[in-house]
């Protein structure tokens, strides 16, 4: 039986070059006005796409995907603002939920965050997207042997880039989160609703306030090399 791929998703070109560089067999689909490549990592299946940014890009890109090619796995891959005290520009995060911080039904008595999901006639309210405890161990494993460690955590993910340090320290305060951005919960969500697991990996290229990187297109393209090299040498065992 021809085994299923791993769908790895990423906001930006240069999230995704670098696998792509080191993807054989490739081939490429359109839908949805988005360029899946299929091919082989480390021989491995996998489907590679970058996304665009934000929540509904992604989301988009994730149920396409996954009505598409029926992956196994859904991986998304980028940098990210680091949030609290201990996250570090250059450091990796490897979430073990996401959540969407700007999701917001306070007004209704609901923390904030909290979603509701369709089950048929039922409903499901859900704060914290869970992410694949199996691969999340394989990423942090690996991760430690190339990189001596990555951090565990929450991701935050909402439609506005965080440059504000009142703002992460919000974040850090309400959810314990350990990084944010613009894709990762709404690519969990669809893995969320069809069943399918997921993992998300991110390189910190700011501390989420003011004292950002000068040359981000330089340290994005830094920390793809890092995360290709970290899920090549993954890939074989997720």
């Amino acid at each position: 039986m021809e085994q299923k791929p791993i769908g790895i998703i990423g906001a930006m070109a240069s999230e995704v070059a670098a696998l792509l560089a080191a993807m054989k067999e490739e081939k490429a689909e359109e839908l949805a006005g988005l360029v899946f490549h299929s091919g082989a990592l480390e021989g491995v299946p996998c489907v590679v796409v970058e996304c665009g940014p934000g929540k509904v890009n992604a989301a988009v890109c994730a149920q396409t995907m996954l009505l598409r090619y029926s992956p196994r796995l859904v991986i998304n891959v980028g940098v990210a603002g680091g949030v609290g005290s201990q996250v570090h520009i250059g450091d990796l995060v490897v979430a073990a939920a996401c959540v969407q911080y700007d999701f917001d039904t306070t007004a209704m008595g609901d923390p904030l965050g909290t979603l509701f999901i369709r089950r048929g006639a039922e409903s499901e309210d859900i704060l914290l997207l869970p992410c694949c405890e199996e691969a999340a161990a394989v990423l942090l494993e690996e991760a430690r042997s190339i990189y001596g460690g990555a951090h565990f955590g929450v991701i935050c993910t909402g439609d506005a880039f965080v440059a504000d340090p009142e703002k992460g320290r919000f974040l850090d305060e309400t959810f314990q989160a350990q990084a944010v951005e613009m894709e990762g919960a709404a690519i969990a969500q669809a893995c969320y609703m069809n069943g399918v697991p997921c993992a998300v990996l991110r390189a910190i290229s700011d501390g989420a306030n003011d004292g950002s990187p000068v040359d981000f297109p330089a340290f994005t393209r830094m920390a793809a090399e890092k995360t290709s090299r970290l899920l090549r040498a993954a890939v074989g065992r997720l």
